[in-house]
């Protein structure tokens, strides 16, 4: 499980949502907002509308969701040449 996975399960479960009923909100099947809890897929490389439903749904701040310490996790680090 990716970072982003985890912080979205754990804001999940803290706030007492079922998957069914944050999918609903943010107008998504269940299945797809599964591939971001299961880190199937990354929500710092999804539309930013959804990333933004998301976040408001679980009450989470997107810039903190998708960097961590000031760092886009969702770019690959440069290998030196």
């Amino acid at each position: 499980m990716n970072r982003e996975a985890k912080i979205l399960r754990e804001r999940r479960m803290e706030l007492g949502i079922s998957q069914q009923a944050l999918a609903t909100e943010v107008g998504m099947e269940i299945r797809q907002y599964q591939r971001y809890e299961y880190g199937q897929q990354l929500i710092s490389r999804s539309s930013m509308k959804q990333g933004l439903r998301i976040c408001a749904a679980l009450e989470l701040d997107p810039f903190e969701l998708v960097f961590e310490d000031g760092v886009d996790v969702a770019v690959p680090k440069k290998r030196p040449k």
